[in-house]
């Protein structure tokens, strides 16, 4: 389910009018700044959390081990060995030193990255792979896992790039409007979607609705670190504020 924010704080549009009068930036741009930079901060926070490439990495680690919760993946040999179960009339195939059983004629076997797709697919839950016993996993061939693998791994960033393309849409008037978006994630904007949306009030009032429409982006920031991001983010632009106005006052101090 799509998620989104929406910037309408009193207080900080309180402090953006009066950098208005002090500085002189007005108030709508300001606001369109302050959702930028809780874009950016919502992106971070979305799962894989951050933007190293180690974050990455971990998002990666993560996506192998719930594949490897759904697949029993074997190298050409066994793939052969599972393949004959029916021909050789054997309903299960058990490991030569453990006497384990990994495998039996009921489970399903997948040549096809097609296939793997739609295992993996039919064992998803609001975003989550759901982990499953040894023998109610699929067989699959070593070298379509490898290709499967590669293709969800490309994925990783998708819906943090859905906030890095609503940061796009904010019209900010930043020097550096990308910065803080790892190309990890930057690759994939043009496949995320995102909405903006700016609404004027009574008087002073200004708000900026941002909506993440990756399909899974909800499952992947939960409420708890959104709130987080956007706390992050009004403090963020506060202290910006707070330190442009003091400036701009000594300045105005030193010439009286």
């Amino acid at each position: 389910m799509p998620n989104f924010v929406q910037i309408d704080d009193s207080k900080l549009i309180k402090k953006m009018k009066k950098y208005e009068q002090v500085v002189g930036k007005e108030v709508e741009q300001l606001v369109k700044n302050a959702a930028r930079l809780c874009a950016i901060e919502c992106m971070r926070y979305t799962g894989p959390k951050g933007t190293k490439g180690e974050d990455k990495r971990r998002g990666e680690s993560n996506i192998k081990k719930d594949l490897r919760g759904i697949f029993t993946i074997v190298n050409p040999k066994w793939w052969k060995a599972v393949m004959d179960m029916g021909k050789d009339k054997r309903e299960v195939l058990v490991h030569e030193k453990t006497s384990i059983v990994w495998a039996r004629d009921t489970q399903d076997t997948i040549d096809s990255v097609e296939g793997a797709r739609t295992f993996h697919k039919a064992n998803k839950a609001s975003g989550k792979t759901t982990r499953l016993g040894m023998l109610d996993r699929a067989i699959i061939k070593q070298s379509v896992y490898r290709k499967y693998l590669k293709e969800v791994f490309a994925k990783v960033g998708i819906a943090k790039a859905g906030w890095a393309s609503a940061a796009q849409k904010c019209e900010a008037d930043v020097r550096e409007p990308m910065k803080g978006i790892p190309a990890w994630v930057e690759r994939n904007i043009s496949t995320s979607p995102s909405a903006v949306s700016n609404h004027k009030g009574v008087g002073m009032s200004r708000s900026v609705k941002m909506t993440n429409k990756v399909r899974y982006s909800r499952e992947v920031l939960d409420a708890g670190n959104e709130a987080f991001a956007i706390n992050l983010a009004k403090k963020k632009m506060m202290s910006m504020m707070n330190h442009a106005i003091r400036y701009v006052k000594t300045k105005e101090a030193e010439l009286a």
